[in-house]
């Protein structure tokens, strides 16, 4: 068997997973966990506003009861996520089962199922549909790494800061943004990241002063 080359892109691939799974590793359980109350609570709230303003509430009821069960099962399941976007396809609960389906998928290192399942998302309006509108972006900027894109990466880690000023996704965001620059060698673009972060919250100015050289 011939012997691996290692090329520029190979180094910069194992220099980003390094420095992301290092990242993970000092702050995975904290994330995971402001991620899943995020979730929880902008899932309830879309939930509320889906069965409000659809005009077939019957079939939003039914699509918002099928996800109400998955989301209060034991553990999750993909399988149920994946049916509610295929029988209640074009109701609000379906939109949001497709991005914990592509969550789940994600988690499991099913890549491929993963952006599947992300690509029938379709950003929707109000506060707590701009959250899930940012972790989609998240999870798709995930899925970019692990494919060793990192300038589609580096795009969907700044359109999921766009797409929400919620202060814990825009910091999650702006900490994996600044680690694909710098994994890039990109040291100025990943600076200006912080800047922006600790100008936009001015409260996380001590934490992220070690990032910043004037």
């Amino acid at each position: 068997m011939a012997n691996k080359v290692q090329t520029p892109e190979t180094d910069i691939m194992v220099e980003t997973k390094g420095k992301l799974e290092l990242f993970f590793d000092k702050y995975g359980n904290k994330l995971l966990w402001g991620l899943a109350c995020i979730t929880v609570i902008a899932v309830a709230a879309y939930a509320w506003i889906s069965i409000s303003s659809n005009s077939d509430l019957e079939e939003e009821n039914a699509a918002q009861a099928a996800l109400t069960v998955a989301l209060t099962a034991e553990t999750a399941d993909v399988v149920a996520f994946e049916a509610i976007v295929k029988d209640y396809a074009g109701t609000k609960a379906a939109n949001t089962a497709a991005y914990l389906a592509g969550a789940e998928y994600l988690k499991a290192g099913d890549l491929a199922n993963a952006k599947a399942m992300l690509e029938k998302y379709e950003n929707v309006e109000g506060p707590a549909g701009e959250v899930i509108n940012a972790l989609v972006y998240t999870l798709r900027g995930d899925i970019a790494v692990e494919e060793n894109d990192l300038l589609t990466a580096s795009d969907l880690f700044g359109k999921a800061m766009a797409a929400s000023a919620d202060e814990f996704t825009y910091e999650t965001n702006a900490k994996k943004l600044a680690l694909v620059y710098e994994a890039q060698g990109d040291v100025a673009k990943a600076q200006q990241v912080y800047k922006d972060l600790v100008e936009k919250y001015p409260s996380l100015r001590i934490q992220y002063a070690k990032y910043i050289h004037e």
